[in-house]
């Protein structure tokens, strides 16, 4: 970069003078560390570098548009307004989460302890308006609730997280709760400097054990571009408390168009800390954003707020369903939904639901009512829950099986005791199966028509009907004809036991009718040589029940 002859003649005679003197105090102020002996110049380090070519006339062109309108007006203050060191300047409201967008910022007791200067710096010269890209902390850092373990060093005295950007000049320290770039930023002095020229400008170390260790980033001697002033400054970044320590010796600017920035912000440049007000005159306060002040010996430190999250996620449970049984099941596969749930801190809550009959919540839902409980967890290990009732309706009616259609004989004058036999199947059980008259009533002679009903717990039911009919003697008598006659007995036998049984058919309801089927009776034992054992058996059998229909006695 091209600076005016007489630029470098007061800069070589800065460097003979105070910045030597500089140095010195700098150094003896961090001159406690048991490290190794190091070179003045550091120890150099391979460091990935990205150099932005601004020109002095484009530098000044943008200056130029600022200059009526980047001054701030000064104003009265009140002594009350000057902290005592290690008081709490400032702090935002807490919102979530162990401190991931709040900060403290607290002026330190005593006021200027830094570290010893670092041991490591760039291989090669740094530029003035680039940046050192991604370089390693050494631990995860937490920043507005971000974690990153690199970090984009730039020359003007910024740090940025995430990725690196130079979409415009980032030189003259500018605005911060401002959305445009750069965002992400630790400004420490930002303003536009000029290390090209300081071997060992920079330094930089990640220093201590785990949990303890901090990266530090010291500019030392690094002069104004275009001007006078000058940066003596450390940044040190703190493991597990994820504080942020900004120790200034030295800074100062003099050109009339330069304002100095020196605060944090966040990555969208929605939420700004930012050091107390400093006294730029008696009773007039200069704020620390794009303004025009020096800093000796200055000390502040960003610390996250820590908070605990205690307050419950809220959980909307889905509307309970009822749903009919599948076919043949006593269950239904329901899709039950998914709940809504909100939290302060956590934006997308864990849900979980679990069923009242532990089921997984994907598995058919039986007949009847089952409970699902949903819960909501925020990553503060709050819950809430919510339940939802998910009821399936048992709609489906028994099967049941009648015979059908038969006839039985009469046993008796009165008729004859019938059961029947019938079957029936539920999807979840039948709770009844009854028929209308009961199984084993006396059925009359004659015509009986039979109703069975089959029902479940639910209600349903299924109706059945056959038809029952006793046969009356006179019907018993004509069935024993057929069978005697089906036997084809020798004409000896058949006709004398058939001439019985047509006596006693043809009189029916008469006294000669149970005398005729008691005489076939004898007639069976007579003829017993030509009929088989069993038919005569069951012949005489026969006859017995159809004269107990008769109610024949011994006597008629």
């Amino acid at each position: 970069m091209r600076r005016p002859t007489d630029v470098s003649a007061l800069f070589s005679l800065l460097k003979a003078t105070s910045a030597g003197a500089l140095v010195l105090a700098f150094a003896v102020a961090c001159s406690d560390s048991n490290g190794p002996r190091v070179p003045k110049d550091g120890i150099p380090v391979d460091v990935e570098q990205v150099d932005v070519v601004v020109s002095d006339s484009l530098k000044q062109a943008q200056l130029d548009q600022f200059t009526a309108t980047l001054l701030s007006p000064p104003r009265a203050i009140a002594p009350s307004a000057f902290a005592a060191p290690g008081a709490v300047l400032s702090t935002s409201a807490a919102v979530c989460g162990g401190g991931s967008s709040d900060y403290t910022v607290t002026k330190l007791a005593p006021p200027f302890t830094p570290e010893a200067i670092p041991m490591y710096t760039p291989s090669e010269v740094v530029t003035n308006d680039g940046w050192l890209k991604e370089l390693p902390v050494g631990f995860d850092f937490v920043f507005f609730g971000n974690t990153y373990s690199t970090v984009n060093v730039y020359s003007n005295g910024f740090l940025k997280f995430g990725t690196p950007e130079n979409t415009s000049i980032f030189a003259n320290g500018d605005k911060i709760a401002d959305p445009t770039l750069p965002n992400n930023i630790i400004a420490f002095a930002w303003v536009d400097w000029e290390p090209k020229n300081i071997p060992g400008g920079i330094r930089f170390e990640t220093r201590g054990s785990a949990p303890d260790r901090m990266f530090i980033i010291q500019f030392t001697n690094v002069p104004e571009w275009g001007g006078r002033g000058l940066l003596m400054a450390q940044l040190v970044l703190h493991e597990g408390s994820n504080a942020i320590t900004m120790y200034t010796n030295t800074v100062n600017i003099t050109r009339f168009e330069h304002r100095l920035t020196q605060g944090i912000e966040n990555a969208d440049g929605t939420l700004v800390f930012t050091g107390p007000a400093v006294e730029v005159a008696p009773g007039i306060l200069s704020p620390r954003v794009k303004a025009v002040y020096r800093l000796t010996e200055d000390a502040i430190r960003f610390t996250p707020v820590r908070v605990t999250d205690t307050q419950k996620p809220t959980i909307t449970a889905p509307a309970d369903i009822t749903a009919n049984n599948d076919p043949r099941l006593a269950s239904a596969v329901v899709a039950v939904g998914s709940p809504v749930a909100e939290d302060n801190c956590t934006p997308d809550v864990p849900r979980s639901g679990t069923r009242s009959d532990g089921r997984a919540l994907d598995y058919p839902y039986p007949v009847g009512v089952t409970k699902i409980t949903w819960t909501a967890t925020d990553a503060a290990g709050n819950t809430a829950t919510a339940e939802q009732l998910i009821t399936v309706l048992d709609k489906e009616a028994p099967e049941l099986t009648v015979p059908n259609s038969y006839s039985v004989n009469a046993t008796s004058s009165s008729g004859a005791k019938v059961p029947y036999t019938l079957s029936s199947w539920d999807n979840v059980g039948v709770t009844s199966l009854t028929c209308e008259p009961p199984s084993g009533s006396t059925l009359p002679i004659g015509n009986n028509s039979v109703k069975c009903t089959a029902a479940d717990a639910a209600g349903n039911s299924t109706v059945g009907t056959f038809g029952v009919f006793v046969v009356d003697a006179y019907g018993q008598m004509g069935n024993l004809i057929e069978y005697l006659i089906a036997l084809d007995l020798p004409n000896g036998s058949n006709n004398p036991l058939l001439n019985e049984l047509e006596l006693a058919f043809g009189n029916i309801g008469q006294e000669i009718s149970c005398k005729k089927l008691r005489d076939f009776q004898s007639m069976l034992i007579k003829k017993s040589r030509d009929i088989p054992s069993e038919s005569i058996g069951y012949m005489t059998s026969e006859a017995s029940r159809i004269m107990v229909v008769m109610e024949c006695s011994r006597n008629k």
